[in-house]
């Protein structure tokens, strides 16, 4: 008996042990348990994200949330942006329809079907209290919870959010945050 099955199989409970044994035994750092689950793991993790958000395969090009914003089918985004353009995207602080999203980490453009980007996603580790330069935030706001800029982005570009509590780049240290346009949520559904 165990917390989730009142009765394993014994296949199920010979995993338990070898994975219990991998977790209690000294590892090189990088290839703790944890690590070695999430990698055994990503693709079937993978491939339930391409289910559950009805995306087809990841963009070959750059991941970039402006072609979620404009759908415009490139990255129209200069490579030559100055750093501080940079700096300003981190936080949201920016005019026109930015490359990324702020404190995007591990970013991915999803296409749908149809080969249209209509996902955005990023695989942060923590948002709590995050940081930025002075020339982003200015004198005495460097520090300040992530989760607050997130949702302020996507109020201010016009997209949903969502947030799984698991990531398939690495599900026990991250948690995927999504972003994507109404109109294709409700087209999705239909």
């Amino acid at each position: 008996m165990n917390r989730f099955n009142r009765h394993p199989t014994k296949e199920y409970s010979e995993f338990k042990k070898t994975v219990q044994a991998y977790a209690d035994a000294d590892h090189e750092p990088g290839e703790d348990v944890n690590r070695a689950l999430a990698d055994a793991l990503s693709d079937d993790l993978r491939e339930g994200f391409c289910r559950y958000w009805g995306v087809k395969e990841e963009s070959d090009g750059r991941a970039c949330i402006r072609r979620v914003i404009t759908g415009e089918t490139e990255c129209t985004c200069s490579d030559t942006r100055s750093w501080v353009d940079r700096e300003k995207e981190t936080i949201g602080d920016s005019d026109d329809p930015p490359h990324s999203a702020p404190h995007e980490d591990h970013a991915e453009l999803w296409l749908s079907e149809d080969g249209d980007p209509v996902l955005y996603s990023m695989h942060v580790s923590s948002l709590e209290v995050s940081s930025v330069s002075k020339t982003a935030a200015g004198e005495g706001s460097q520090l300040w919870n992530g989760w607050f800029d997130v949702l302020e982005f996507a109020q201010r570009w016009g997209l949903e959010l969502g947030v799984t509590p698991w990531s398939h780049y690495h599900t026990f240290s991250r948690v995927n945050v999504v972003f994507y346009s109404p109109e294709w949520a409700r087209e999705r559904s239909k």
